[in-house]
């Protein structure tokens, strides 16, 4: 088991070396867009425009949400689903993973 720990900690943390990576939706922030348990396609060698939905880490865990507005280097998102999205302060380009291209 700390073996199989230690290899999914390196994948997390290497996640942008892959061209691809998948990843299922665990939130009702994104409704109707995308809803909790829709499986994601990301493109992660990309740098983010407004309007594109997402993929991004935040306090060690992996949210989904669309980019609102690129200010001074700073990425400002929000959900779609302003019920139930969290507030989030802006990010940065390090904590992108990927563009969302395909669900299914």
């Amino acid at each position: 088991m700390f073996f199989l720990n230690k290899i999914i900690l390196f994948f997390q943390n290497h996640i942008k070396q892959f061209h691809f990576s998948r990843f299922v939706v665990c939130d009702r922030s994104m409704e109707p867009a995308f809803y909790d348990g829709d499986h994601v396609l990301t493109f992660n060698w990309i740098k983010p425009h407004t309007g594109d939905v997402i993929v991004f880490k935040s306090n060690r865990k992996n949210l989904i949400k669309r980019v609102a507005k690129i200010k001074d280097s700073k990425i400002y998102v929000e959900g779609d689903n302003r019920r139930f999205s969290s507030r989030i302060d802006p990010i940065v380009t390090d904590q992108v993973i990927g563009k969302v291209i395909v669900k299914y």
